[in-house]
């Protein structure tokens, strides 16, 4: 049998109360609950409102807040949303790892070091780098944070911005040791920073894509 439209608003709500309200995940979850209350009461030959709660009991473990390592314990959402956004985040974890950690284990292995004409050069296209990056940053920080809209990918994205005190340090230490040396302390810094200004730049994009799918202004 097919639900009514009051049926499915009692739905909605109970959506709604356990706010469930992530555009690219609530329709989807919607429909699983329907589908699910609809076999039981063909199934089992029961009324709606029993149907009701004894599917919504199960998805109530679903729909409780919890915390995953990727994004730290600051950061909770909702069983489901969590379970998605670290299925979606788990190739750019890696990504911000690498890049801190290999021009590190690189540079401790293999120092390098420059003219002092090829380090000033350095320097000031790497001044000029991370500031750009830091207001592209800002820039993606002012408009999710301007948006109404509630989206996997603007729960990662909300989960990155710290990483802007990475470019932040490049910027204001020093990025060479004495005699001209690549510091690879602060060189890992900066390398982490940018992958977190491209991760920001993807799930940003993701974000506004998703919001247009779902026809949402």
């Amino acid at each position: 049998m097919e639900l009514t439209t009051q049926q499915i608003q009692k739905i909605e709500h109970y959506l709604t109360k356990n706010r469930v309200d992530f555009v690219d995940i609530r329709l989807e979850v919607l429909d699983h609950i329907v589908s699910d209350i609809e076999v039981l009461i063909k199934k089992e030959n029961i009324e709606f409102d029993t149907a009701f709660y004894k599917v919504t009991d199960k998805w109530n473990l679903q729909l409780k807040q919890t915390s995953s390592f990727y994004f730290g314990i600051m950061y909770s959402e909702s069983k489901i949303v969590v379970k998605k956004a670290v299925e979606v985040f788990k190739p750019y974890f890696l990504l911000y790892f690498s890049a801190y950690f290999l021009p590190f284990i690189l540079l401790e292995l293999f120092p390098v070091q420059l003219s002092n004409s090829l380090a000033s050069f350095t320097n000031g296209f790497l001044i000029i780098t991370l500031s750009l990056a830091i207001i592209y940053m800002l820039f993606i920080i002012e408009k999710t944070s301007q948006s109404k809209i509630n989206t996997t990918y603007r729960f990662i994205l909300k989960t990155q911005f710290l990483g802007i005190i990475l470019l932040v340090l490049g910027l204001l230490t020093e990025i060479y040791k004495t005699s001209t040396e690549i510091n690879p302390v602060y060189t890992g810094f900066m390398c982490a920073g940018f992958s977190v200004v491209f991760i920001c730049n993807q799930f940003y994009k993701k974000h506004k894509e998703a919001i247009k799918k779902y026809n949402i202004s």
